[in-house]
């Protein structure tokens, strides 16, 4: 829905349907698109969290209505609606590194070495915005439109965009590491595997398949697997059989909190 906000935006400056952008802006219409592409890259960044719940569950598509249109009497195609079921977008998340790409915009890791945050970048966002069942059928200039703005704003490092030092603290338990054995945090971008967009396209605009451990469609946990009960002694007052009180321990499970 926020990129259809966005387009509308953009198409609010003609009086046709397609996108010019080498056509002049006010610097308020420049401001405005910033603004918005702000906001949808700050959503991406908590795609390693969210990315397994539209995997599980889609989302609610609404389609930009054009005047003198009734969205009850228009076709799927004519909606721009593109089904999916979640084994399908299972594998559209892993192909365009949905989570893995959250997590390298959340820590600001396409800002480690030089010029990461130029092609890498692009290629990644192109990958995701490309991905139909996530962004909608959108055409190519529209695609390359999105993703000009999304880098733009990375390489603003607004702190409202909540990456790097402004990202929010996570715990190291719960939903937020994967039910494997190793329990990496989902947060974070293992050395083990690529940036995404690092690695050139082998097709079309994906990079090569990247074996990386993903949650989705597996029952949600609320503490790690492998996180063992930590235990805790207290005292506890009880009366015995001669009315003496004795001081016993008592080991309780401590379990760790989550955001």
């Amino acid at each position: 829905a926020r990129l259809e906000d966005m387009k509308e935006i953009e198409l609010s400056r003609f009086s046709s349907k397609t996108f010019k952008a080498s056509t002049p802006m006010s610097w308020g219409h420049a401001a405005s698109l910033f603004h918005a592409a702000v906001n949808i890259l700050r959503t991406l960044g908590w795609a390693w969290r969210w990315a397994e719940w539209w995997v599980e569950n889609g989302d609610n598509w609404e389609p930009l209505i054009e005047p003198g249109q009734v969205e009850a009497e228009m076709t799927d195609e004519e909606l721009r609606k593109v089904h999916s079921d979640p084994n399908s977008r299972a594998e559209d998340a892993r192909r365009c590194r949905l989570a893995a790409f959250g997590a390298a915009l959340r820590n600001r890791d396409y800002d480690k070495e030089a010029g990461d945050d130029r092609e890498p970048l692009e290629r990644a966002l192109m990958a995701v915005i490309s991905t139909r069942s996530l962004a909608g059928p959108l055409k190519k200039r529209e695609v390359e439109f999105f993703v000009t703005w999304l880098a733009l704003a990375y390489r603003s490092k607004s702190p409202i965009l909540g990456f790097g030092d402004d990202k929010a603290p996570m715990a190291m338990d719960g939903f937020c590491v994967y039910q494997d054995e190793n329990a990496s945090p989902k947060f974070e971008l293992s050395p083990k595997w690529p940036l995404p967009g690092k690695a050139m396209p082998h097709k079309g605009v994906f990079e090569p398949p990247v074996n990386e451990p993903d949650d989705y469609l597996m029952a949600p946990v609320s503490v790690s697997p492998v996180r063992k009960s930590k235990k805790k002694g207290k005292k506890k007052k009880k009366m015995n059989s001669d009315d003496e009180i004795m001081e016993v321990s008592l080991e309780d499970d401590v379990d760790g909190g989550a955001i």
